[in-house]
């Protein structure tokens, strides 16, 4: 069990990094300024005296999230001729979005689609697919010889938490961040009707209900995610095992109990707020259908709000005030006094197909992605004097064409590392915001790596999904009321019960518990 002074202390990945703090992508250690002209030369060398055999070219099919980007395939077209210089390979990337990846990710496994690499998460199905035997096992030796700059500065504990039953089946990213959430909105409308600035929930509410009656060229929000992180798990302190399922712990308890969060006084008043919420007309019933991206509409002026971790909202701003400084985003933080985490380096990483053919030089390829500066940073910010400008070793401008290739926006987070930049126009908000969570607010916890497997308990873990979705879905997007006698709350933890919620709470505690103990 872990002492309670410990929790106060920061997270293990901090000491990896040097009090470096990152939100998704925000900031970078003294990485070499790119220069494309001398990209080639060392690892083409580096390659052959490994006696690595890449004399076939391969074209390597690689799955990322979101949205493809205008300028994706310009990039791409130089990233690519710097792989085939350096390792004879080739990046064929599709995308899947976000409004269909929790459907389609798992799919594209089970129909054993011809993929090699994909992007893989705590929160994108890193442990269902790897008891799936989804994902190939990578060795030791394997990363040595093939990735040997991600061996070499890979922290160890990161392997350690890529382990299910003792085999590693990604490329953990190699950064410190957040994934707390918060919201953005639009502070010129906020001004335009003499609220005030956001400090609670019911404070966002009240805007969003004014957007509403007042604006009707655009809605106030699209709706909030079908696990509401900003109403129902920050403010409760609450974090998950598993995103898909309703299975929590405190993180102030280092006790680490877990418990189905359904079936909790808490949840009963989330429901309600809810459903009072959306009937301000806050975000339309169609919300749980809607398969728009959320942030994209907001930098397109038809969204008055967006709620998203600060490394998301910050690109967002950033863009935005290069194209729209006169709509003077803001962003809040509504539960800023209560502990969170750091994420665990899982949080984003790289996984390889089972049945890809290619693994060598994927791996290679992965390591090219973290560690080749120009190749690195045409994957997170595009071509240098196109789309942005370094700022020293360390940050990056922004130009106008960013918009067509957002700053890190186009899912190079699994391959996160130390040669992440921050973005200039934002750097002091970034620090400001991350200084004040790392000295104040972040706590360790002895299950904040622990990785579930379930193996024993996949039918339950099927059964519960579909409940979540069926039963869980309208009541986290407020569109029935929780005390309907058909659709209401008690019929949905009835469901989650049938469908054998208990047990597999029972088997992750069982497999918590050692952890717990080690503590």
């Amino acid at each position: 069990m872990a002492h309670p002074k410990k929790l106060a202390t920061l997270s293990l990945a901090s000491l990896f990094v040097m009090g470096t703090v990152l939100t998704a992508c925000g900031s970078k250690d003294a990485a070499p300024t790119p220069s494309t002209s001398a990209a080639p030369q060392a690892s083409a060398s580096a390659t052959s005296s490994t006696g690595i055999d890449t004399s076939k070219e391969v074209k390597l099919k690689m799955v990322l999230l979101g949205s493809k980007p205008k300028a994706f395939d310009e990039v791409y077209g130089e990233v690519n001729k710097l792989m085939k210089q350096k390792i004879n390979a080739t990046l064929d990337v599709s995308f899947l979005d976000w409004g269909e990846y929790q459907q389609k990710y798992p799919l594209m496994f089970a129909a054993n689609e011809d993929f090699d690499l994909v992007f893989s998460a705590t929160w994108s199905y890193y442990a269902q697919q790897a008891t799936k035997n989804g994902f190939m096992e990578l060795t030791e030796d394997m990363i040595k010889k093939f990735a040997p700059k991600t061996w070499a500065e890979e922290p160890k504990v990161a392997w350690e938490q890529a382990k299910i039953n003792g085999k590693i089946y990604m490329v953990p990213q190699n950064n410190f961040e957040y994934s707390y959430h918060m919201v953005g909105i639009r502070g010129d409308l906020r001004q335009k009707y003499n609220l005030p600035e956001l400090k609670t929930y019911d404070d966002y509410v009240t805007y969003l209900k004014t957007v509403a009656e007042k604006e009707k060229d655009f809605k106030p929000s699209i709706g909030v995610s079908e696990f509401n992180a900003v109403e129902l798990l920050q403010p409760n302190e609450w974090n998950f095992v598993v995103p898909q399922l309703p299975v929590v712990y405190k993180v102030t308890e280092g006790a680490g109990k877990l418990f189905n969060y359904v079936d909790t006084p808490e949840f009963a008043t989330f429901s309600k707020k809810m459903f009072d919420t959306q009937k301000t007309g806050a975000w339309s019933r169609d919300a749980i259908a809607n398969k728009v991206d959320k942030t994209q509409a907001f930098k397109d002026g038809k969204l008055a709000s967006v709620e998203w971790n600060l490394g998301t909202l910050l690109r967002t701003k950033s863009e935005m005030q290069t194209t729209h400084p006169d709509w003077k985003v803001e962003l809040y933080d509504l539960s800023s006094d209560k502990k969170r985490l750091s994420n665990p380096f899982i949080n984003n990483g790289m996984s390889i197909h089972a049945g890809s053919k290619n693994y060598e030089r994927g791996l290679m390829a992965i390591d090219l992605l973290r560690y080749d500066p120009d190749i690195h940073d045409l994957t997170n910010y595009g071509i240098k004097g196109k789309h942005y400008e370094p700022v020293g070793n360390d940050q990056f401008k922004p130009l106008p064409a960013s918009a067509d290739f957002p700053p890190s926006g186009t899912d190079p987070w699994g391959w996160n590392s130390l040669h992440e930049r921050m973005d200039s126009t934002v750097a002091t908000e970034t620090q400001t915001f991350t200084e004040n969570w790392k000295k104040a607010v972040t706590v360790n916890h002895p299950l904040e790596t622990f990785t579930f497997d379930d193996s024993k308990v996949k039918n339950e873990v099927a059964a519960v999904s579909n409940v979540m979705d069926t039963y869980g879905k309208p009541l986290f997007y407020g569109l029935v009321d929780p005390n309907d006698a058909a659709h209401g709350l008690k019929i949905f933890n009835d469901k989650l019960k049938q469908a054998g919620i208990d047990k597999i709470v029972a088997e992750m505690q069982s497999q918590a518990d050692p952890l717990i103990a080690k503590k």
